[in-house]
């Protein structure tokens, strides 16, 4: 889909005002090397963030809903889930700076930049 388009369908769509917290995460430490299954695993099909750091990687796993994880593997990290990326152009949102978010449906979130190029769109800029 080109962009233009992309604007198009965004513009449809309702907006409003949000500022994200920093929310909390389940955190492991990844060695390099043969893989952890029980990490790899309990990763896949979540909202998870991999920063490398020496000998391996660093695994952030929003922690949305109470459930059972290996408490070997994982600690909770309070606000660990710092920030979120606009939906459009990838850009790094801070947690708690202003954003704007779907109102209804899919959660799309984007910058304030690209909120001002939907707007723009939609004729209502």
């Amino acid at each position: 889909m080109s962009q233009e388009d992309q604007l198009k369908e965004l513009a449809g769509l309702t907006w409003m005002k949000s500022r994200i917290p920093a929310l909390d995460a389940l955190v492991a430490f990844m060695p390099d090397g043969p893989r952890d299954q029980v990490i790899d695993d309990f990763s896949r099909g979540r909202s998870s963030r991999w920063y490398p750091e020496p000998g391996g990687h660093r695994v952030v796993i929003l922690y949305e809903t109470v459930e059972d994880y290996d408490a070997t593997r994982f600690h909770v990290e309070k606000g660990a889930w710092d920030h979120g990326h606009c939906d459009l152009c990838g850009e790094h949102i801070p947690a708690m700076t202003l954003c704007w978010v779907t109102e209804s449906g899919s959660y799309i979130i984007l910058c304030e930049a690209c909120h001002a190029r939907v707007a723009e769109a939609a004729g209502t800029a």
